[in-house]
């Protein structure tokens, strides 16, 4: 127990009732259980997290302030391009089909949002990021199934027609 030699079971409690839910809830809790004589994998099974976890958790309390210990640091990456009243604005256009804007396509794709935003906002992403955003919004994508060109439906469903398929094992 010499992670939490330190810092005692009131101060924990007490940091527990300023943090609302999360993460750093779970952390706290994690310590108090620990400070409290429980197991590690014990308290990895309740908060279902693996034992090493659990041990990082507790690792904070001795390497920082009591009060940063169940807080992440801040993570790199700028500000969002488009944020607040533009972005909701820009999730509301997505609801509807892009031919309500004045596209020729039926559903939106990647390039298609890509052009939209810097059109609209005058806002450049990577392709990949407008897979983010679609999803943010609600919305998936959907790619057609891969079909030969020369193929011929009548000849597939002879074909489906006059092979027997095998039984199972």
């Amino acid at each position: 127990m010499g992670r939490l030699d330190d810092v005692t079971l009131e101060e924990l409690y007490k940091l527990k009732d300023q943090i609302d839910e999360g993460k750093p809830r779970e952390r706290v809790l994690a310590a108090i259980g620990r400070k409290q004589g429980d197991q590690i994998d014990t308290l990895a099974e309740r908060h279902g997290v693996v034992t090493r976890t659990i041990q990082n958790w507790l690792n904070r309390f001795k390497e920082q302030p009591i009060e940063q210990a169940p807080y992440d640091a801040p993570r790199p990456g700028g500000p969002a391009k488009i944020d607040g009243a533009e972005r909701e604005q820009l999730f509301e256009q997505l609801q509807q089909p892009p031919t309500e804007l004045g596209y020729d396509q039926q559903a939106w794709s990647a390039k298609l949002l890509l052009h939209h935003v810097k059109e609209e906002y005058g806002v450049e992403y990577h392709e990949t990021y407008a897979y983010d955003l679609l999803r943010e919004a609600g919305l998936s994508c959907r790619t057609a199934r891969p079909r030969h060109h020369e193929a011929d439906p009548q000849d597939k469903a002879e074909f489906e027609d006059t092979v027997e398929k095998n039984a199972p094992n």
